[in-house]
């Protein structure tokens, strides 16, 4: 017999949204800039910085699960957003040969 599976305490919400609100932000910034790298790499080191803070001040408030799901959202954004740019410069999303 399989055991239920546990779910959160009432009230309790998940704490995705900084992921989801940073690669939304990211994706924005991306289509209003038409994909400009003279953009793209500030507005992500920007991102970044500013996830950084709320983790900061988050765990000077002893939010122990923000600061792990902002510090995340800045370590995507690095992964994502570089390595976007990286291929933008190499142009490999202009030719899929």
């Amino acid at each position: 017999m399989s055991e239920p599976t546990p779910t959160p305490p009432p009230g309790k919400k998940p704490l995705t949204w900084p992921l989801v609100l940073n690669l939304a932000l990211l994706l924005l910034v991306v289509a209003m800039s038409g994909g400009d790298l003279d953009v793209l790499p500030f507005a992500v080191i920007g991102l970044v910085v500013i996830n950084g803070v709320a983790a900061v001040i988050m765990a000077i408030f002893k939010r122990l699960n923000y600061v792990i799901a902002f510090a995340l959202s800045a370590l995507l954004l690095l992964l994502i957003g570089f390595g976007v740019c990286a291929l933008m410069l190499s142009g490999g999303l202009g030719s899929m040969h």
